[in-house]
């Protein structure tokens, strides 16, 4: 349950401060999310899914 509220916090603080990492990274870091655009998009170190420079 910590854990969670681990990672909805640094969540929270990242998108107030807007920094790239804010604490220790989510369990899903560096996994697929999806292809969109025709870039393919990851799990950032808050647990977003952000673009890659990898074209799918």
């Amino acid at each position: 349950m910590s854990r969670m509220f681990g990672a909805v916090s640094d969540r929270l603080l990242s998108a107030v401060l807007k920094e790239q990492s804010a604490g220790a990274c989510v369990p899903e870091h560096g996994e697929y999310c999806y292809c969109k655009g025709g870039y393919k998009y990851y799990h950032n170190c808050n647990g977003i899914c952000t673009k890659d420079t990898n074209r799918c």
